[in-house]
């Protein structure tokens, strides 16, 4: 009686605890998925899959979101995951990207090769020049926090021009795969912590941080790093999704060293429109290549249409935001 006890309440200390420990065996050992598939077999054939995939959706939102060291170390082996899992070179960029209310959506010219994650490249173009502001980065040297696979970097050395353009990413394996998949003179990858930038005392003319800061524990930390890196003059250019009851504490940090605001904007409704175009693209990519079982959190990754992440910027639950930074030269201070 008492084994049989002890048996089922194991049972169900694994299922309801599988939220916390399936994350963490998942993005850290790939060859995880196959006891994963049995797992999610089993939940399926008990009926219990729904139960358990609803309060796993609650604790990711806050592991993934709101935790300090938890989120820091989980993203990096989520993107080290993705890495391992999709090592192509046609996926270069990790953003909800940026689109106008027009028939096509379309804000610049790319090439050819470009086209497929064109929104992703709008959003690189939209942010980089200051919202549409600025012509180019001529002579400049940039930075990007959280470079993710090097698409956009490269996006803006090749139409911006800047003198040089370096990538800061936590997940090694992201920094490998840029290093590969991007080369030439002029740009650069490192591995990094975004609250302590591989960059000396203000050598930066322009630091750029795209849909990346909700990974990083401090984000006082990470402000403060930037306005240590950039020149003065210099420009710092974010964008990110945020819980509405998020933003004042987000931008209590951004204002919280001497860098003043210049412009902001809520892009939620472009980011929105570029979704509701790229995604049956992003949609397909998960389907075609990648396990059933991972196709909710990657589809919520992703974006797509019908996501929590999508539904939540629909009803302004989360807002997507812009933001232009400058350090003040040392006369206007």
């Amino acid at each position: 009686m008492w084994a049989w006890i002890i048996g089922i309440s194991a049972v169900l200390i694994v299922l309801f605890t599988s939220p916390i420990w399936v994350p963490i065996l998942l993005f850290t050992t790939p060859f995880i998925l196959l006891w994963a598939g049995i797992i999610y077999g089993i939940l399926r054939l008990l009926g219990l899959w729904g139960t358990v995939a609803k309060q796993g959706t609650r604790f990711y939102d806050w592991l993934f979101f709101k935790s300090d060291k938890p989120r820091k170390f989980l993203w990096q082996q989520f993107y080290n995951f993705l890495c391992w899992m999709f090592p192509q070179e046609e996926w270069k960029t990790m953003n909800y990207g940026y689109a106008i209310n027009t028939e096509t959506g379309f804000t610049i010219y790319l090439d050819p090769e470009e086209e497929s994650e064109r929104f992703s490249y709008q959003l690189y173009h939209y942010m980089a020049t200051g919202f549409k502001k600025i012509p180019n980065l001529n002579g400049l040297k940039v930075l990007e926090v959280g470079c993710g696979r090097g698409g956009g970097l490269a996006y803006v050395l090749k139409y911006l021009k800047p003198a040089s353009a370096v990538g800061v990413d936590y997940s090694k394996q992201q920094v490998e795969f840029c290093k590969k998949t991007h080369t030439g003179h002029n740009i650069n990858f490192v591995w990094g912590d975004a609250e302590h930038i591989p960059a000396e005392d203000q050598s930066i003319d322009v630091v750029l941080n795209v849909e990346s800061s909700h990974c990083y524990g401090n984000i006082k930390a990470f402000i403060t790093e930037v306005n240590r890196i950039l020149r003065p003059g210099g420009h710092f250019f974010i964008t990110d999704f945020l819980y509405e009851n998020d933003l004042a504490a987000y931008e209590e940090a951004l204002g919280s060293t001497e860098m003043k605001l210049q412009e902001k904007q809520d892009i939620t409704d472009n980011v929105l429109l570029s979704l509701n175009f790229d995604s049956k693209r992003r949609s397909r990519m998960i389907l075609n290549r990648t396990p059933r079982l991972l196709h909710p959190i990657l589809k919520r990754f992703s974006g797509v249409e019908g996501s929590n992440i999508y539904t939540q910027m629909k009803s302004r639950e989360s807002v997507y935001v812009a933001y232009h930074l400058v350090k003040p030269k040392k006369s206007e201070e």
